[in-house]
């Protein structure tokens, strides 16, 4: 799912996206609830990716991650486009302006889903999913999220930071999703995510919570507070291999579908984790090709 490439792609990003039915949801009979996607605006350096999780307890939220998807796509597009874009106009950016445009197309997200489950005649929260987007053209990035997940960026010095926390509810354990009652009342709510780097960067990820524990140092015990906490880290060993490996397929240049397919194959069987995982797996890596080139020779 989410392998769709009709898109054209620019000469500065290479990307491999993919998501993966798990095989619980095999067992139980159940769709890929997840759904991922890649795309570039048109005459622009811009990308724009973007991975939902459906909500694996609400029997429709296959149909809300793909709405999701397709129209945080479509709306950051348009908004890039707009006479307000601040990346196009080169207004200066600010992780203040960038939260609250964010907020602003996440909050009209969760009222168009509304008015889709009235048109499908579908119950609203049987559509629940999260949502993670991000943009960049290489000069920055910018990430913003509800619900769980995980984001990640490379540094021009080749190191993985994190770009988001996972935005949990207000219960323990408690999963947030675009659904949600709680994440929208207003721009400071600590349960709606943003990020902005302002500094040039040379690859991100974003991927769902069935590929966490193949690529980030999630689970670590603390002695003296006798405790676990999640670092939140990018596990760079993970990383830095499939950001070579990226960067050889586009050297060759593959063909869009073909590296979705190698991707999708890696991320059902590229690891222990990653084969032992039951749950749906998505995973975007995107880079940009302005530095390190020669890095994929050899």
């Amino acid at each position: 799912m989410g392998t769709n490439s009709s898109i054209m792609k620019p000469h500065k990003w290479i990307s491999a996206w993919c998501s993966k039915i798990g095989s619980s949801h095999i067992q139980e009979g159940l769709p890929c609830q997840d759904n991922s996607k890649v795309e570039y605006v048109k005459n622009t350096d811009f990308i724009i990716a973007a991975i939902s999780d459906g909500a694996g307890s609400c029997e429709n939220s296959q149909i809300g991650s793909s709405f999701l998807v397709d129209k945080v796509i479509e709306k950051l597009g348009l908004f890039l486009k707009s006479d307000k874009g601040l990346f196009i106009n080169d207004i200066e950016l600010s992780q203040k302006k960038w939260r609250e445009e964010a907020f602003l197309i996440f909050t009209e997200l969760k009222t168009e889903l509304k008015v889709k489950a009235n048109e499908s005649n579908l119950e609203f929260k049987s559509l629940s999913a999260t949502l993670i987007v991000t943009i960049s053209n290489g000069k920055f990035i910018a990430c913003a999220n509800v619900g769980d997940g995980r984001a990640a960026f490379r540094s021009m010095e080749d190191e993985w930071y994190p770009m988001l926390i996972p935005t949990k509810g207000e219960e323990a354990n408690q999963t947030l999703f675009i659904t949600s009652d709680f994440w929208d009342t207003d721009t400071q709510s600590e349960y709606f995510g943003s990020f902005y780097y302002s500094n040039p960067i040379s690859a991100f990820t974003l991927l769902s919570d069935g590929c966490e524990r193949a690529s980030f140092e999630i689970l670590k015990y603390n002695k003296e507070e006798d405790k676990y906490f999640d670092p939140n880290k990018p596990f760079k060993p993970f990383f830095e291999p499939n950001y070579l490996n990226l960067l050889k397929l586009g050297k060759a240049k593959i063909d869009q579908n073909k590296i979705n397919e190698l991707w999708g194959d890696f991320i059902e069987k590229g690891n222990s984790n990653l084969i032992n995982e039951t749950d749906d797996k998505s995973m975007i890596l995107s880079l940009f090709l302005t530095r390190h080139i020669d890095e994929a020779k050899g």
